[in-house]
């Protein structure tokens, strides 16, 4: 197997830990990096390409050969600020420009949308404490999900990981102790792993915290043996 995967919001910290495992991965030969600006902290690697785009809801022709023949997508590009543009317009945009160079008969694109532990996609359900936000969120979802229906060659996965904590910190391990295997929190490390392996070796549609961290965990300690 041999795959090759984008991944977006390499900027932020969740997306920095994704494509760091991606690259280790020894199934994936190629990355694919779609951003504003160069991440920071990463020595450029072979199996890498940055593709930077000052406008994520346009795809050039040149862009579009570059991700030409990728097998999936780890979507990172999201914040808890439940901006419409990031959640609804950028995605939406990436997969009609994406799903515009897929042959008819092409194998299934696996493409992971990152989410939230408490997104909520009922848009008429009252909610005490962030409700804009998880219902952008939710929206999000939906939109992607629906694009999958549409669209037979793709596949949408949507992953809700809880609170996520760097490895070590003290808080965060504490967090860890308190929390765990109910998946409110989870470390970051554990969080990528997850996600690239449910893009490479496939995954249920809707991914709780509880098996993210579960599948995180799992692979984090086959990796250290």
């Amino acid at each position: 197997m041999s795959l090759k995967i984008v991944v977006s919001g390499v900027t932020g910290r969740i997306g920095a830990h994704v494509l760091h495992h991606a690259l280790q991965n020894p199934l994936v030969s190629r990355v694919i990096a779609i951003s504003r600006r160069p991440p920071p902290g990463i020595e450029m690697h072979a199996k890498l390409e940055v593709v930077l785009l000052e406008d994520f809801t346009k795809y050039p022709d040149d862009v579009l050969a570059k991700l030409s023949g990728a097998d999936g997508c780890i979507w990172c590009m999201t914040t808890t600020a439940g901006d419409p543009m990031l959640e609804l317009e950028y995605p939406k945009a990436f997969a009609e420009a994406f799903a515009s160079t897929m042959p008819v008969d092409s194998k299934r694109f696996r493409y992971l949308h990152l989410s939230g532990g408490m997104v909520e996609r009922d848009q008429e359900k009252s909610l005490w404490m962030k409700g804009s936000m998880r219902k952008i969120k939710g929206r999000g979802e939906v939109q992607m999900l629906e694009f999958a229906k549409m669209n037979e060659n793709w596949r949408t996965v949507i992953a809700r990981p809880g609170m996520v904590v760097q490895r070590g910190s003290i808080v965060g391990e504490a967090s860890m102790m308190m929390a765990g295997s109910s998946g409110s929190f989870i470390r970051f490390d554990e969080l990528a792993l997850a996600l690239v392996d449910a893009v490479v070796h496939g995954s249920e549609e809707l991914l709780l915290p509880s098996t993210l961290v579960q599948r995180g965990q799992q692979l984090a300690r086959e990796a250290t043996e």
